[in-house]
């Protein structure tokens, strides 16, 4: 378990720097704009992407690591 925690901020280093650009091709894609390949590979990738930021690093989706350390799990 360490171990995952340690490589947390690298991973999300990784996920930010493919889901940055990814908002901005859904951006010009909702905006009508003519798109190349890799334009539309992040439009098809936003929906992933947003789902993993959400689920492993969002204060929404984080599990043991939002809770209080004198907090016990039940």
């Amino acid at each position: 378990m360490a171990a995952d925690r340690r490589w947390k901020p690298v991973l999300l280093f990784f996920l930010l720097l493919l889901l940055f650009p990814a908002a901005g091709s859904l951006v010009r894609w909702s905006e009508g704009e003519s798109m190349g390949l890799l334009d539309w590979f992040g439009v098809l990738a936003f929906p992933l992407l947003a789902w993993l930021w959400f689920r492993h690093f969002s204060v929404l989706g984080c599990r043991e690591g939002c809770e209080s350390p004198d907090r016990k799990r039940k």
